[in-house]
């Protein structure tokens, strides 16, 4: 019985498990970095996943004799608790567990392993030190265990062989993880600061420009909402440009909660804003703006440490439909928040092009 001649299942058995973890990390990083502070519901499937591997590397076992064995199958479990954290490490040795026999003397010695890694949130630390003090500690451990139930002699060649192959291999899907996940960290950072205003930390122009681009290539009909802050000036007259700064960055946080999930919201430049809705339903569209409105007004927005203000804003509503240009649309939204402005400030101003939104009917909407 010589391991050694099992190097080509030990590489396809390395390679199963880096890509089940490396194609769900990628799949669960679809929309932020996946990491043990995502939504539960990803750090479950990422369990699971792993948990789909370890069935499949259970097949491979190292018989040391008919009672007592090695396997991988402690591999994927290690990897998703460092990147998915608890959640995700426990998910996979429940599911494994429930699947391979239940309460067997397999699953408790895997059991011995992975709790200490639980108790001791080796997620929290993660670094390449913490990460191969664990699998040394691991592998002595095994090699220990194993040494106080068989006689080794003659074995030791084939242990050693399994330990450092396992060890090779934890190291290998570590550092190919650990590569992808500071790009897709990277990633993100970079589209962060390519889309978000750093002023208001919501969307910036760029990001307003390419909604509306996407609005007019998928042709489906949206609301459009242009605001803007009345009487600005006189704050950075009397307060400064820093609390200004300020006082928009509080507007943008406002906006940002007082519009729906599927609505969106970015810095136009200056003191404006935009609101794109989903719905071109004037009565839905005018609800937005007008609960906008009023959250502003009755707002108290803190400056700086010793002054506050009050202020209001005017908005001018209107729709794209398709067929219309850009240009045309953004016109006419602005004409109705000259208007706002014209005939009092703090006010809702709707563009007459509302009265054709029954004419949106025909295209998608979300």
């Amino acid at each position: 019985m010589t391991y050694i001649a099992s190097i080509s299942t030990l590489y396809s058995d390395a390679c199963i498990t880096y890509a089940t973890l490396s194609v769900s990390y990628f799949i669960l990083s679809k929309s932020a970095p996946f990491s043990y502070r995502s939504a539960l519901w990803k750090r479950v499937v990422f369990g699971l996943l792993a948990g789909v591997a370890v069935l499949y590397l259970s097949q491979d076992r190292l018989a040391l004799t008919d009672k007592v064995h090695y396997s991988f199958a402690m591999i994927p479990m290690i990897l998703v608790t460092f990147f998915g954290g608890g959640v995700s490490g426990l998910v996979s040795f429940l599911f494994a567990m429930a699947l391979t026999g239940g309460v067997t003397v397999d699953n408790l010695f895997i059991a011995s392993i992975i709790a200490p890694l639980l108790l001791s949130r080796v997620w929290l630390k993660k670094s390449h030190r913490t990460f191969y003090l664990t699998i040394g500690v691991i592998a002595l451990y095994r090699i220990a265990v194993v040494w106080l139930l068989v006689d080794l002699s003659g074995l030791w060649t084939d242990v050693l062989l399994y330990q450092a192959v396992s060890a090779l291999c934890l190291a290998i899907c570590y550092h190919a993880l650990n590569f992808k996940e500071r790009h897709i960290y990277a990633y993100f950072a970079m589209r962060a600061r390519a889309t978000t205003d750093s002023l208001t930390h919501i969307n910036n122009r760029a990001s307003v420009d390419y909604q509306l681009m996407l609005q007019r290539a998928e042709r489906r009909p949206c609301g459009l909402m242009i605001l803007d802050l009345d009487n600005f000036k006189s704050i950075n007259d009397t307060y400064g440009h820093p609390a200004g700064d300020v006082l928009l960055a509080s507007v943008g946080r406002l906006l940002q909660n007082s519009v729906r999930n599927e609505d969106f919201v970015g810095r136009y430049g200056g003191e404006e804003f935009m609101v794109i809705t989903a719905s071109y339903d004037p009565q839905v569209i005018g609800g937005v703006a007008e609960r906008i409105r009023s959250a502003v007004e009755s707002s108290t927005f803190l400056l700086n440490a010793h002054d506050e203000a009050h202020i209001t804003l005017s908005i001018g509503v209107s729709l794209y439909l398709p067929g219309m240009t850009l240009d045309k649309a953004i016109a006419m939204t602005d004409e109705a928040l000259y208007e706002a402005k014209r005939s009092g400030k703090n006010r809702v101003v709707t563009s007459r092009v509302m009265q054709l939104a029954p004419l949106g009917a025909g295209f998608p909407r979300e």
